[in-house]
């Protein structure tokens, strides 16, 4: 993240969508390709969130080395939106990745420190050590006996070395197979998805979301949409949370909420989405946040059907605007449910359609125009009905109604010309007699209408 947008406030930053789609890949092979015994990684976010997804894929937990030093790798700039695709960096030497010869000496020594402690540790076993380009390129050195080499370490690349006859030996090293060529990479279904023998059905559904929410729409990305921010905080007055819980934000989108929730004084929120766009999008207001809470958040990719985080987790698990991407709705409830802890809370919101059959099949299609992941929105009746089934009390609900004007509406998502056209001509229809149930009038020349959305505050007993 940190290479690709320069402006960002902090080094230690998440991934890319391309970064996640490459992890993903990474995961995928490994798990098919090695046996792996330990998993370790270092303390930076990167490496952390790359370690997390080979775990999940491998079955071994994560063991975050604390004191493995980091030195950071400088790349070229991108300008903000380009493409990532076909990148590979030549071999680097000792004076290209430090200021000088003392500060590598040191980086060096803490790292040898470190390692050799580690193979002490895990004698007779093989080890997955997760790290940035410069980490790996000096524990190779180490390992070699061999401080002035140059070489190449490429993003998501693997490299191996063996104790054998009583010394260390080069298997690999930069080795890509495992990455599709050419270099514009296709993610594979996350593991967690495939347990069990996921349907088609799902698999597709989650393609469906991820293509509609895949635009490139960090460059314009900003963390000042006021329209934006006090629907959120609508939302948070509702959920009324004390002070210090872990909350899992589930299809956190942009991250604005997250944010806002860690603002809020959340210990800890963790936000989870089906698009490796969007998590881009996510990470870099992140990252570009000047609030000292945005330290609290970070984000998985990941469905919502299947969340790769051990049961009971969360003090609370917000669900807003997700529901109605999935035809299997119940599907998400049981699992914030098994994510929620005895006594934890569950934030729902989400479309709310009209009671008339007739109005709300009408929603549900200008709304599937829109957005082609767009499932079916719901009475509150067939709310109230999910939520109760999965075994949740609830507690209180509210309907919330925003004024939305029709071509910001139509932005959020960058639809394209046509389907704007014909999504304005079908909510014009409504006009006249409120064929559509959604109140439609025109204000200083802007088409208006009323998004109503049911939240429902629910405790797992």
């Amino acid at each position: 993240m940190h290479s690709r947008y320069s402006e960002l406030s902090t080094e230690d930053s998440g991934l890319t969508a391309r970064g996640w789609e490459q992890t993903n890949v990474l995961a995928a092979w490994l798990a098919t390709h090695e046996k792996i015994d330990v998993l370790i990684c270092a303390p930076q976010l990167r490496s952390r969130l790359t370690a997390q997804r080979i775990g999940q894929a491998i079955g071994r937990p994560v063991v975050v080395q604390q004191d493995l030093p980091h030195q950071p790798r400088t790349f070229p700039s991108l300008p903000p939106g380009k493409a990532e695709t076909g990148i590979r960096f030549l071999p680097l030497h000792i004076a290209e990745q430090f200021p000088n010869e003392q500060l590598y000496a040191e980086f060096s020594g803490r790292l040898a420190a470190v390692l050799e402690r580690l193979v002490q540790e895990q004698a007779g076993k093989i080890i997955a050590l997760v790290m940035d380009g410069n980490g790996v390129s000096t524990a190779l050195r180490y390992f070699l006996g061999s401080p002035a080499l140059s070489l190449a370490v490429n993003h998501t690349s693997i490299s191996e070395v063996s104790w054998q006859a009583d010394h260390w030996s080069l298997i690999y090293t930069n080795r890509l197979e495992h990455m599709p060529q050419p270099a514009s990479i296709k993610p594979e279904p996350p593991v967690e998805q495939t347990v069990g023998g996921e349907s088609k059905a799902l698999a597709d559904e989650l393609a469906r979301i991820a293509q509609v929410y895949s635009r490139g729409l960090t460059a314009g990305a900003t963390l000042n949409d006021q329209a934006r921010d006090q629907r959120l905080r609508h939302l948070l007055r509702f959920a009324n949370f004390p002070a210090g819980l872990r909350i899992m934000d589930v299809g956190t989108g942009n991250g604005g909420l997250a944010l806002l929730l860690a603002d809020e004084g959340a210990r800890e929120v963790v936000g989870i989405d089906a698009s490796p766009m969007m998590l881009e999008t996510a990470e870099y207001l992140r990252a570009s946040s000047h609030s000292p809470n945005a330290g609290r958040v970070s984000y998985r990719l990941a469905a919502a059907q299947s969340i790769p985080l051990r049961s009971e987790g969360f003090d609370a698990v917000v669900c807003r605007l997700v529901l109605h991407h999935a035809h299997k709705p119940d599907e998400i409830l049981r699992e914030a449910v098994r994510l929620l802890k005895p006594g934890g809370i569950l934030i729902l919101a989400d479309l709310l359609a009209a009671d008339d059959p007739v109005k709300r099949a009408t929603q549900n299609t200008i709304e599937a125009r829109r957005n082609a992941s767009h499932v079916a929105m719901y009475t509150a009746d067939q709310y109230r009905k999910m939520v109760t089934s999965v075994g949740l009390v609830i507690e209180t609900e509210a309907t919330a109604v925003f004024e939305r004007e029709v071509d910001d509406w139509l932005n959020d998502l960058q639809s394209d010309p046509a389907s704007r056209s014909i999504v304005r001509e079908m909510v014009e229809a409504g006009l006249e007699t409120d064929a559509t149930g959604l109140r439609v009038r025109r204000q200083s020349n802007k088409l208006i209408f009323d998004q109503r959305l049911f939240y429902i505050r629910a405790v797992k007993r």
